[in-house]
């Protein structure tokens, strides 16, 4: 098992946390991980592969243990859009894969920064259902009184000093398995391992409070089209069966794409990185070898089907 090496790199003065795996001469694929996540999330699927690539996985700044935006700053896609664009330059990946947030996060970037990789694999990662440009007014209100909740007015520091602790790691454990009821106890553990830093009181996950708080501005669906047909690299998106954030026009996001390789994982959730590590590398290293070449096989092609949301 290849020992896990962590760097900080800085971005605008702000410290952002980079695990990586591996020989730095392999081959490079860098992952992206989604909300509230971590870039050792991937640890499993890394220590799968390292021994062939060079794992590169960033924690999104206040993320992890990348720092927290000081006093009166706030976390935009537009930073996050910069930070990758710094990383992607400093570390020049091969492959990239984003996973949720890290989805739109990475195609975004990749759509204007289109010569930087060879390919690009999405999990569950073309973005959240679409809020109508009606609703704008009632999100900025939104955002505007989350600024003021107790606990996030002060600078990081104080931010950190208010989070609630949990007693035990398996007291954190068990959150992550009542949140995701298909998260195998050994990885839910992991996870809470490394997702969560000593506080007076017991524990505290490393995600900076104000991320719980709304954005300012709406997804917008005509937006994010006009940048995922600009994708000129081969993209996987695999979706999972039981995906609790499938978009209902998840056809029409796919069919702008124009290289585009669509799959379904069976058995797994929206976290299908988490809960089927060794299939989900199986399948990133099938691709890496052929990016665009074909389905990876252990992939049912096509979108899922939708499900009501209750069940």
């Amino acid at each position: 098992m290849s020992p896990i090496q962590t760097d900080f790199h800085s971005v605008r003065g702000l410290p952002l946390a980079v695990h990586r795996w591996g020989d730095p001469a392999l081959p490079k694929v860098l992952f992206h991980h989604g909300f509230l996540d971590h870039g050792k999330s991937f640890a499993a699927i890394a220590e799968r592969v390292c021994d062939r690539w060079h794992v590169i996985a960033p924690d999104a700044r206040g993320h992890g243990e990348s720092a927290w935006v000081g006093s009166g700053g706030f976390y935009h896609f537009a930073d996050f859009w910069h930070d990758l664009d710094g990383l992607l330059c400093h570390y020049a990946p091969d492959h990239v894969v984003g996973h949720s947030m890290g989805g739109m996060i990475t195609t975004a970037l990749l759509a204007v920064r289109p010569g930087r990789v060879q390919s690009l694999a999405l999990l569950d990662g073309m973005g959240p259902l679409e809020n109508p440009v009606e609703a704008w007014p009632s999100r900025l209100e939104a955002w505007l009184d989350a600024q003021l909740q107790p606990g996030l007015v002060g600078d990081a520091n104080d931010r950190k000093a208010n989070r609630r602790a949990m007693a035990t790691l398996e007291d954190a454990a068990a959150r992550l398995q009542k949140a995701n009821h298909r998260l195998p106890a050994d990885m839910a553990l992991r996870l809470a391992q490394t997702n969560t830093e000593r506080v007076p009181g017991g524990l505290a996950w490393r995600h900076d409070p104000l991320h719980r708080t709304p954005s300012a501005r709406p997804f917008r669906l005509d937006e994010a089209l006009r940048l995922w047909a600009n994708l000129p690299m081969p993209v996987l998106s695999v979706y999972a069966e039981h995906s609790e954030w499938l978009p209902p026009d998840l056809p029409t996001r796919h069919a702008v794409v124009p290289r585009l390789h669509a799959g379904v994982l069976m058995g797994a959730g929206h976290n299908l990185h988490h809960e089927q590590p060794g299939t989900i590398a199986h399948l990133l290293e099938s691709w890496w070898n052929a990016p665009g070449v074909c389905l990876p096989d252990g992939l049912l092609p096509g979108e899922p089907i939708p499900k009501r949301r209750d069940g």
